[in-house]
């Protein structure tokens, strides 16, 4: 019984730890997606976690156009009333 609980500490940690790589590295590329700074973003989600991680889901931006690196066009951004 010695043996399990001394194995199970390190392995919630190395899960702890893998589960840390894969929200930065999420955070990373979507940022990117979206034309954001990958810094920012992940040191919003992490040092706020879970609450930035939240904040981030709900409030990321539209993604970039992938052709001229801008925001798609939205013709309701343009109408005048």
């Amino acid at each position: 019984m010695g043996t399990l609980n001394g194995l199970l500490i390190p392995i919630i940690g190395l899960v702890a730890l893998a589960l840390l790589c894969i929200t930065i590295r999420l955070c990373v590329t979507d940022a990117k997606y979206r034309g954001k700074s990958p810094l920012l973003v992940t040191v919003l989600a992490v040092f706020f976690f879970p609450w930035g991680l939240i904040a981030w889901l709900l409030f990321r931006p539209e993604p970039l156009d992938s052709n001229r690196g801008q925001r798609p066009f939205r013709l309701e951004d343009h109408r005048l009333q």
